[in-house]
């Protein structure tokens, strides 16, 4: 399945794993874990708040007008109804500068997507983790450490034998205590426009086409 060129970042980009997200810091000098998120329902909640009590959490970085996101929309859907038995928590980060959260929440609505979406407004959480595009995922330890920094898969829809589950491979790791996956992969789609001296400015990108990356044993 090929990804389509318009409106697209037809690019791969290796994120840096982040490692002891408490103690890191934003770009602004914030802790990770203090950076502030708008609920649906309107209330600002610190990170540290969205991944307590969760053996992990994903953070699915989310945006209405992308195409890849779309595309992904019921394997996410998958994803959030197979794991929330076993104490993960999913939820879509809403990071564009150019769409507003009510835009974003709208679309949600309408296409009756599930996902429970926070808002980034700052961006400084895709900063922190070095996210440029959607969708890309970060996957989140009980700690709240940075295991995993991607895409879901290879792109390649569920059942077609050359698939690469990333993500998956990931989540069954933290949960089993395991660090034998990859903790970063290619990673393709639109880019999250960030807001800059009170302009709307999109990312550039670059095009490494380097393998994946796999913890140390």
């Amino acid at each position: 399945m090929g990804i389509s060129r318009r409106n697209l970042v037809a690019t791969v980009l290796l994120a840096s794993v982040v490692a002891g997200c408490a103690s890191q810091e934003s770009a602004r000098g914030v802790q990770v874990g203090e950076i502030a998120l708008l609920t649906a329902e309107g209330n600002s909640v610190p990170l540290r708040e969205i991944w307590r009590g969760h053996r992990a959490t994903v953070l699915i970085f989310w945006s209405a007008n992308c195409p890849c996101v779309r595309r992904y929309q019921d394997r996410v859907e998958a994803l959030l109804e197979g794991y929330q038995a076993k104490s993960v928590a999913v939820f879509g980060v809403s990071s564009n500068a150019d769409e507003t959260f009510a835009e974003a929440k709208r679309a949600a609505s309408a296409r009756g997507i599930r996902l429970p979406i926070v808002r980034d407004e700052d961006g400084l959480l895709a900063q922190a983790f070095g996210v440029r595009s959607t969708p890309t995922v970060v996957l989140l330890d009980e700690r709240g450490q940075a295991r995993f920094v991607g895409w879901l898969d290879n792109e390649r829809a569920p059942g077609e034998p050359d698939r690469e589950p990333w993500l998956e491979l990931a989540l069954r790791g933290v949960l089993e205590n395991r660090s034998d996956f990859a903790t970063r992969t290619p990673v393709f789609g639109c880019t999250i426009a960030r807001r800059l001296f009170g302009a709307t400015q999109g990312h550039s990108c670059i095009a490494p086409n380097e393998p994946t990356k796999r913890s140390p044993q």
